[in-house]
């Protein structure tokens, strides 16, 4: 099992409940992406992600992980102002 830690930025205005955001944000997962766990923590401007994957290798996993935040970022209207910081 690999702990991907990844974040997004957007607006600080925007409140976001972290547990609702782990819904719609593991709501997004394909089995493919073999993703057992999601952590989410908010601050003004931030969401920090801790996913917990069952990849074969680090690579793999940070790449689902990348694929997980690109489909919820595209098909949630919460996260619109939302994106993927640069890793």
């Amino acid at each position: 099992m690999h702990l991907i830690t990844t974040q997004l930025v957007g607006p600080a205005s925007t409140p976001i409940d972290p547990q609702l955001l782990a819904y719609v944000i593991r709501s997004h997962a394909e089995p493919a992406d073999r993703v057992e766990h999601l952590r989410v923590h908010v601050e003004p401007g931030r969401i920090g992600l801790a996913v917990f994957l069952l990849a074969d290798n680090e690579a793999d996993a940070e790449q689902a992980t990348r694929r997980l935040c690109h489909r919820a970022l595209e098909n949630t209207p919460l996260l619109a102002q939302w994106h993927l910081l640069a890793s």
